[in-house]
């Protein structure tokens, strides 16, 4: 079957923070076949996104995004088949990387060969180096590929095994998990994610002046320093802030602190790194603000020296709910996967938090094969959902380009 060989051609490519213009140039040449036009962008050499048109823009540019970027396997031992072959067992299709983009690249070819009349335009974003910098999607953004998009559906996994729902209460409440089980006729529970928050990484150093340990008063502490911020910012993040209607507190968390250099002498240098999962109601450049005012009131202390550099600072996606595409998604979503289909929002961000950066209002389906085994040892993707997934996207495409 057509749809599985390009799953298992795809998954074969490694490209674990890598090489992703091999699949590229997989896809164009695809692509090509068919008829479909492709260009491809580059975001550094051997590191190119592709770009591929079906139907003419009008007024209506529906975008379908995936990275073709992958995580480390981690110890290879422990997969229990290699993990660049993809392999059939028990109604599953293992591989790392198997979960995301490849629904809307076969719809996309199906579409296309069933010469059916669009009233407007696919554009498929396929991203580089999703995983760590998201600078695939930057890169579209910045040289305007999303700029006439006016629908977008990301192709992260957005499933979960239906046993999640009964083994997990606090997320999901009993009552909620009984009803979905219920009219659920698959292996898996979906959701149509409409909302994710944003993502601000950040480092704050701490400069100070070394010494030997023995003549501490000749040196400058740069740890005490850092210590005295991080208490400072801890506070900061532990004070209540405005919560948002849908994606409610900030979740912040430090993940990195590094400092000195030997264990005989005055450390000179300390540093930092913090992730925020941000919101509308405090955004990462509000957060940015607020620590800055902190660091220049320690600054004011003698031989102090702090400074906050942002990493990355990417927006949350907020879509309207009640938005005709999301609507539409929605109703077509549990007709042809077969289940109740609803909407849910999620802290992890996605390519969109770039592409709808400059238009807020982009209604955004964060929508795909695929479940919570992603980044796992034995990511799979279930067989059956794969190609729901294949129709359920061609159905939207027609819906929102008829």
């Amino acid at each position: 079957m057509k749809k599985i060989a390009i799953l298992e051609k795809l998954v074969s490519i490694d490209t674990t923070d890598q090489a992703e213009g091999v699949i590229a140039d997989y896809l164009a040449d695809l692509f090509a076949q068919h008829g479909i036009h492709t260009e491809k962008v580059a975001s550094k050499p051997g590191r190119e996104n592709l770009v591929a048109y079906l139907g003419e823009a009008t007024d209506k540019v529906l975008g379908v995004t995936g990275h073709m970027d992958v995580v480390s396997i981690g110890d290879r031992s422990k997969w229990t088949s290699d993990p660049f072959t993809l392999t059939a067992r028990d109604g599953k299709l293992f591989g790392r990387g198997a979960t995301d983009m490849k629904s809307g690249l076969a719809a996309m070819i199906e579409l296309h060969d069933e010469h059916v009349p669009l009233n407007g335009q696919i554009k498929l974003l396929a991203t580089v180096d999703e995983e760590k910098n998201e600078t695939g999607a930057q890169t579209l953004t910045a040289q305007g590929y999303a700029d006439d998009l006016t629908a977008l559906l990301v192709a992260e996994p957005s499933g979960v095994d239906k046993q999640a729902l009964a083994n997990n209460p606090d997320k999901f409440p009993t009552e909620m998990a009984q009803k979905l089980l219920a009219a659920n006729q698959t292996n898996e529970q979906h959701f149509l994610i409409f909302a994710h928050n944003g993502s601000l990484d950040f480092k704050v150093t701490a400069t100070g002046k070394t010494a030997h340990s023995s003549m501490p008063a000749l040196g400058i502490n740069a740890i005490d320093h850092l210590l005295a911020y991080y208490n400072r910012q801890k506070q900061y993040f532990d004070q209540k802030h405005p919560i948002d209607d849908v994606l409610g507190d900030i979740v912040p968390i430090t993940t990195l602190i590094n400092g000195g250099e030997q264990i005989n002498s005055v450390p000179g240098h300390a540093e930092l790194t913090c992730r925020v999962r941000t919101t509308p109601a405090l955004t990462g450049d509000q957060v940015i603000a607020d620590l800055n005012t902190i660091i220049a009131e320690l600054n004011q202390q003698v031989d102090m020296n702090l400074e906050l550099t942002v990493i990355n600072n990417q927006p949350p996606v907020k879509s309207n709910p009640q938005a005709p595409f999301i609507q539409a998604v929605q109703k077509i979503g549990a007709q042809k996967l077969s289940q109740a289909y609803p909407l849910m929002h999620v802290a992890g961000g996605t390519d969109a938090a770039h592409l709808a950066k400059h238009n807020p209002d982009l209604p955004v389906a964060v929508v795909g094969p695929g479940n919570d085994t992603s980044h796992m040892i034995d990511e799979y993707v279930d067989e059956e959902m794969y190609l729901k997934h294949i129709d359920f996207f061609k159905a939207v495409m027609l819906d929102y380009l008829k």
